[in-house]
């Protein structure tokens, strides 16, 4: 009886070891999201353009790091944003939620109900509304945010507001160094810290509350990889005495301007060559041996004859990686982590702010050693909208219908990549609506009824620079429309179609040519459109619109 009791005993404290294991295989997720880069390959002497990753077919920059994670995971060739700017394309990757949805205050006092949204840096994530992080925290999740945010409170960013937010002063051109300005650097960064996790995050560090230029420094307008990835290792650290999972979304900064490959009197002023004690929070003397020096960088790329020596940038990203993976190793949580890496939206040939493959289209991989087999490619449609969705399926959480999400999860990829996911893409931003469908693709811009007014009794609308032109830019920032319709000449042309297995640059308009596929995808685009409540886009909204 004796042998028999210990035999049971046994049995039961290995049952309770197993039901403690399986709980505690919940994967960790490091959502990691650079700013402003498409996924396309473009010719070594080509200038002013931001590169992309090696695993996306660029030879002329150096990421073995990043390579080898989508080598050894998973490389979605056909990956979208539904908005190419960065709050919305935020909002949605957090949310799973189109950004037409937002329900925040600026939003909704942007576009009351019953009002044609215009999609764009003024979506936000809501507190009364769930989010990936929130739905996580509440499973068991620990969740943290590193980096750039765009997405809360964002009416909060303008300076003439600063003190009235709570935030405190200082000249644009003052010395960080100075104590009394890191000083109010520091107070700044710890108000938005406190902001971001009052939205479903336990943890937020080396934070910005947009871009670098809302810092409001011009010594501090410069990325510091070395400051956000010291961050993250922070975050691991903390979580790595704990059992619970953990969720982190990494925002880094780079690419987005001021360029990091720019030259200032020979030197990598807003990069490498920038002091790596100036961070968002003041001057901080820090370690960051985690990470090979700036100088050994841009050796390492000089040095190789092969490469664009102002891409060491890239390369700098590409450490910063191999830190946070090492670390995750060293911690022993790498094997039950899913590492995803992305881009907010495009811009290549100034395709932000636009519905073009150069603006909507980005790279996108994913890396998880207990989850994902090595070296597979998914060819099928996938979107930023399927982000949340994914993130709560791999963590055992079933959806409901109060998420309202519009993605779908990616999970069934990992495995099978003959499945598909997606029939058609949605696209949204400002006046302009677009479908993806069997690689044709199809934009609508439309306006509101007093712009269509004002068009039709031949008023004009001041452009960048207070240019006048005939039909306004898509987006309220003048400066990124100009850049946009002048790089894209079917830009403001109403109707859009195009072939993009025999047009992949989207140069022939084949709206007039191609009736019957015309048709089809407006149809699909109307049928959306009617998901959007007390949402009108012109025609497509009302009843009058052949069925």
């Amino acid at each position: 009886m004796k042998l028999i009791s210990r035999i049971l005993f046994t049995l039961c404290l290995l049952l309770l070891f197993n039901v403690e294991g399986i709980s505690q295989q919940k994967p960790n997720i490091v959502f990691i999201v650079v700013d402003d880069m498409s996924p396309f390959p473009i010719e070594k002497q080509e200038n002013g353009e931001t590169r992309a990753f090696g695993f996306s077919g660029e030879k002329y920059v150096k990421t073995p790091f990043i390579d080898s994670l989508a080598a050894d995971g998973i490389i979605y060739k056909n990956a979208y944003v539904s908005s190419s700017v960065c709050s919305p394309s935020r909002y949605t990757s957090l949310t799973g939620r189109y950004a037409g949805r937002c329900s925040g205050t600026q939003f909704m006092r942007m576009h009351p109900p019953g009002n044609m949204t215009r999609v764009e840096n003024n979506t936000e994530l809501e507190k009364n509304r769930w989010n990936v992080a929130k739905v996580l925290k509440k499973h068991g999740y620990t969740t943290g945010f590193v980096g750039k945010s765009h997405i809360v409170e964002n009416d909060k960013l303008r300076r003439d507001k600063y003190e009235e937010n709570g935030f405190e002063e200082f000249p644009l051109s003052a010395d960080i160094k100075d104590q009394k300005i890191s000083n109010a650097m520091s107070h700044n960064h710890n108000k938005w810290s406190q902001m971001i996790k009052e939205n479903g995050f336990d943890y937020a560090n080396a934070v910005y509350g947009a871009n670098l230029k809302e810092l409001y420094s011009k010594e501090a307008n410069a990325h510091n990889i070395e400051w956000t990835t010291s961050a993250v290792l922070d975050f691991i650290d903390q979580n790595a005495k704990k059992k619970d999972p953990f969720f982190l979304y990494y925002a880094t900064t780079v690419p987005h301007g001021p360029e990091p490959w720019r030259r200032v009197k020979g030197e990598y002023k807003y990069s490498l060559d920038a002091d790596p004690n100036i961070t968002g929070e003041g001057y901080i003397e820090k370690d960051y041996s985690f990470m090979p020096n700036r100088t050994d960088i841009k050796n390492e790329i000089t040095t190789d004859k092969s490469l664009r020596k102002d891409q060491a940038w890239i390369t700098w990203f590409d450490k910063s990686i191999q830190a946070i993976v090492d670390k995750l190793k060293k911690d022993g949580m790498y094997e039950n982590t899913l590492i995803v890496i992305s881009s907010d939206h495009g811009s290549y040939h100034f395709g932000k702010t636009t519905l073009y493959e150069t603006g909507v289209k980005i790279p996108l991989m994913m890396h998880w050693p207990k989850g994902i087999e090595k070296g597979k490619t998914y060819n099928g449609l996938v979107q930023n909208i399927d982000f949340a969705p994914t993130f709560l399926d791999i963590a055992g959480i079933k959806q409901k219908k109060s998420l309202e999400m519009d993605g779908k999860s990616l999970l069934p990829t990992f495995k099978d990549q003959e499945t598909k996911i997606h029939d058609y893409l949605f696209f949204e931003l400002g006046f302009a609506r677009g479908i993806l469908a069997d690689n044709w693709k199809y934009i609508a811009v439309r306006y509101p009824n007093n712009i269509k007014a004002k068009i039709a009794k031949g008023g004009t609308f001041k452009g960048y620079h207070d240019v006048e032109i005939k039909e306004p830019y898509y987006t309220r920032n003048q400066h990124l429309g100009n850049l946009a319709s002048k790089a894209n000449p079917h830009y403001f042309e109403k109707d859009q179609l195009f072939d993009l297995t025999n047009d992949p640059t989207e140069e022939v308009n084949l709206f007039e040519q191609q009736p019957e596929k015309a048709k089809e995808l407006k149809e699909i685009l109307q049928k959306k459109l009617h998901t959007f409540e007390d949402r009108p886009f012109d025609e497509f909204t009302k009843n009058n619109f052949p069925q």
